[in-house]
């Protein structure tokens, strides 16, 4: 069974392309954290109608989700044999989109000053404020 699925992020603008017989094809690279400190940059190419809306709707930093299929493409390159390896994308999924991506890019971060509730003083409550903490002991529970 050849399946992979992926969640990460576009790495730069995507560009869309026709093949000779007018098939749209968009190759793009998704850069998919592994760890915390550490993420693999993934080669991937979707095709048809799945390219178009992808090159519509994301764009640089966008995050998606894709399935799809390992493929390894060989070559000649003036005589030595290359290959090319990369995921065959059928299945797109945006969890985020081209617009709010571009918006977050552009933010600034917050200074204490900037602070939209400093006006309210003390009187906004937290999460954490709110209630009193119970104890529960094991006989409380049902199970």
């Amino acid at each position: 069974m050849n399946k992979v699925f992926l969640i990460g992020r576009i790495t730069k603008e995507l560009e869309l392309r026709y093949t000779k017989s007018n098939k749209p094809v968009c190759d793009f690279t998704l850069a998919v954290n592994r760890d915390k400190d550490n993420a693999d940059f993934i080669q991937c190419q979707v095709w048809n109608k799945q390219a178009e809306n992808l090159c519509e709707y994301q764009g640089k930093g966008s995050q998606i989700a894709i399935g799809g299929e390992i493929r390894i493409d060989t070559y000649d390159n003036n005589g030595e044999k290359r290959y090319k390896t990369f995921i065959l994308v059928n299945q797109v999924e945006y969890l985020s989109n081209k617009q709010s991506t571009q918006e977050n890019a552009n933010k600034t971060p917050l200074k204490e000053d900037d602070n939209p509730y400093k006006q309210f003083g003390d009187s906004i409550k937290t999460e954490s404020d709110i209630g009193k903490q119970i104890e529960i002991d094991d006989e409380d529970l049902p199970f």
